[in-house]
C-alpha cells in the first residue's frame, strides 16, 4: 500500500480505510465529505459498526480487475467487492467489503457530464457502499431504489441529483 489513511468515529463506530495507490488522488481533500456520505448511507442501510476499504487507484489496476471479476476488457469508474464472510479483524466491526475507484475514469466522465470531480467522486462512493450493502441494478426495480437512495444521501452532503444533465 502507498498509502493507507483511516477514518473512525467512536460514536458510530464506522472505519474507512483509504488505500492510496495513484499518485492523483493526494492532491484530493475530501475524506471528511467522503466519510460524512458513507456514514449516511451506512446509517441508511442499517449497517453501523462496519468497516470498509476504498482503494483509490488507476485506469490500468481497474481493467485489470474489471477483466478479471465482471468478464469486461475495459477500465471502469467504480469496482465494489462485497465481503461475503463475516470477516474482519476488529471482532466488534463487520468488515463490509472493498471499493476501489479509478481516477482517469472518474475524471474523463466529470470532464464528459461537466460536473465536479469530486462531486462525483463521492457519487460512485456511496454507490458502491450501497453494493457493499447488498443493493444492485441488475433489474428496474433494484436500479430504481439504488438511484432514489443515492440522490437522497447526496442532497444531505450537498451534491446535486447525478441522474439530471448539467451540460
Amino acid at each position: 500500500m502507498k498509502g493507507l489513511k483511516n477514518l473512525l468515529t467512536h460514536q458510530d463506530k464506522i472505519i474507512v480505510n483509504f488505500d492510496l495507490v495513484n499518485k492523483k488522488w493526494n492532491k484530493l481533500m475530501a475524506y471528511g465529505l467522503s466519510y460524512e456520505a458513507i456514514n449516511i448511507t451506512l446509517k441508511k442501510c442499517k449497517m453501523l459498526n462496519s468497516e470498509l476499504t476504498i482503494r483509490l487507484t488507476n485506469d490500468k489496476e481497474m481493467r485489470s480487475l474489471n477483466k478479471k471479476w465482471r468478464n469486461k476488457d475495459r477500465t471502469t469508474n467504480v469496482l465494489a467487492f462485497p465481503n461475503n464472510k463475516n470477516l474482519s479483524l476488529n471482532k466488534k466491526l463487520i468488515h463490509l467489503g472493498d471499493i476501489l475507484l479509478s481516477y482517469g475514469e472518474i475524471k474523463r466522465e466529470a470532464i464528459g457530464r461537466n460536473i465536479s470531480f469530486i462531486d462525483h467522486m463521492i457519487h460512485l462512493i456511496v454507490h458502491g457502499v450501497l453494493h457493499l450493502c447488498g443493493y444492485d441494478h441488475l433489474h428496474k426495480r433494484g436500479e430504481k431504489i439504488m438511484m432514489n437512495y443515492e440522490k437522497i444521501i447526496l442532497a444531505k452532503v450537498g451534491i446535486k441529483d447525478p441522474y439530471i444533465e448539467y451540460n
